[in-house]
């Protein structure tokens, strides 16, 4: 009996077994293709993406990521082979096109260009609720920058952001180095910092900076760090290349203007392990000693200096020190709008000094400028006497010390001695002591040469007295 003379129910019978069949191969046909899902081993299918890659990314600079298919259990489906769609939370960002995973697995190429906190997303282009996301990725606002707020860091002043910064630190030094961005805003901090190889700690924009009749405790005029640790150095350069930039210092719980005595303070900044190390264009308020050189070729340039007892020390040092374009001021005077002489300066004029200098080979000073303090420059030995050598010696230009007891102290030098060009010294009324003063004591008695010096005021010993030992040229004196 051909088909046509079966009855009508055994034909519906048929048709619809035949199109029982045909689905039923649909199926197994689509299982076998990158349709979405994959089987994996043990019947496994792929449930959802899993993407892997950098925490941390310069901007507009090429990385690598992963992703995989996984099953419910996050186990590999090695049969997925779907073609996957990505986007991004940066809406600038570069992405691969369209492309299907080998063995349920690929390693692309992307960019990510808008600075912050920015994520990728992979989608099987077939079927959609298999997706997936990348962890948060750090885009730095430059190239191998690592914007401090990125970590966590509030700068409103009152939150502790000690922590956010060191992580800021950590992500810049594990990517080889880079530099740790602060923004116009108050960092308020309870620790200290480590700065290593290659990592620069520098403020968005460029400093030093005027902090006249502003409390930079309670108002941002700069990327400022809010220094309160008592505990040892506040930043130490530890690392080839090391550096800071760009920001302004400011000790919150230092003592006011009307105050007889300051706060000690360990220094702001260590340098004892930063070859190439830089300070500059940077500036502090309030401190007890501000920079601490124990190391060579290093330079500190365009820096304002506000500090009660020391501006800068050097010792322990071989090869060159350049400082260039410095300037010690009665800082806290001028953010509290004070009338100089404050209550505070009295005891500056009977105990700070501008710049310390002990064992130390090629000084070079340029462009120096000194206001009210003991003295202005102190060449001594080092007091380390283990060391074979505590002298120094170095020489320098443009040099202007005002209002000081002392112009320049020297007890010792190596047999070079130091030598200046362009120097002008100034009294401070009614304590000027003298411009320029030799003094015994020292384990090589000192050599300066002086050409072109003019010296100001009354001197209580004369500008130049006789030197107690040593050697003092002057030429050209005004």
């Amino acid at each position: 009996m051909n088909a046509e003379c079966r009855p009508a129910s055994e034909r519906a019978s048929a048709t619809f077994a035949c199109a029982l069949a045909l689905m039923l191969w649909i199926l197994i046909a689509l299982s076998g293709c990158g349709s979405g899902s994959g089987s994996g081993g043990g019947g496994a299918t792929a449930s959802h993406l899993m993407l892997t890659g950098p925490a941390n990314i310069p901007s507009a600079t090429a990385f690598q990521f992963s992703v995989t298919a996984v099953d419910v259990s996050n186990n590999p489906v090695n049969t997925y082979s779907g073609k996957v769609h990505f986007t991004s939370s940066d809406v600038h960002a570069l992405l691969p096109a369209n492309i299907a995973l080998i063995g349920g697995r690929g390693t692309f190429n992307a960019v990510l260009s808008t600075a912050g906190n920015q994520t990728i997303t992979a989608t099987d282009a077939g079927t959609s609720s298999i997706t997936g996301n990348s962890g948060t990725i750090i885009v730095g606002a430059l190239a191998n920058a690592f914007l401090v707020g990125n970590y966590g860091a509030k700068g409103d002043g009152q939150s502790d952001d000690t922590v956010s910064i060191r992580n800021a630190i950590n992500a810049a030094a594990a990517a080889g180095g880079g530099s740790v961005v602060f923004n116009v805003a108050r960092y308020y901090t309870t620790g200290n910092f480590v700065v290593p190889q290659g990592v620069v700690l520098c403020g968005a924009i460029e400093g030093p900076f005027d902090v006249a009749g502003v409390d930079p405790a309670t108002t941002a005029i700069a990327p400022t760090l809010l220094v309160t640790s008592t505990s040892g150095p506040f930043i130490t350069l530890n690392g080839l290349g090391a550096g800071v930039t760009d920001l302004l210092f400011h000790y919150p719980n230092q003592v006011k203007s009307s105050a007889s005595t300051p706060t000690p303070y360990p220094y702001t900044i260590l340098m004892n392990g930063a070859v190439s190390g830089k300070v500059a264009r940077s500036t502090v308020t309030n401190a007890y000693n501000f920079l601490d050189i124990e190391l060579g070729r290093t330079m500190v340039q365009d820096v304002f200096i506000g500090a009660f007892n020391i501006g800068v020390n050097i010792d322990h040092t071989q090869d060159f020190v350049t400082l260039h374009g410095l300037h010690h001021g009665v800082f806290w005077d001028e953010l509290e709008s004070a009338a100089y002489p404050a209550a505070i300066d009295s005891w500056v004029l009977s105990h700070g000094t501008a710049l310390v200098v002990g064992r130390m080979d090629a000084l070079e000073i340029h462009d120096f400028s000194v206001f009210s303090r003991y003295a202005g420059m102190l060449f001594t030995d080092s007091p380390d006497t283990t060391l074979d050598g505590r002298t120094a010696w170095g020489q320098g230009s443009d040099i202007d010390l005002q209002s000081v007891q002392f112009g320049i102290i020297a007890t010792a030098s190596t047999q070079q001695g130091y030598k200046f060009s362009n120097l002008q010294v100034n009294a401070a009324p009614g304590l000027g002591q003298a411009a320029v003063q030799l003094k015994s004591g020292g384990t090589y008695a000192a050599d300066v040469l002086i050409n072109g010096v003019s010296a100001r005021g009354t001197w209580a010993l004369g500008a130049f007295p006789t030197p107690q030992a040593g050697h003092l040229t002057l030429a050209n004196i005004q």
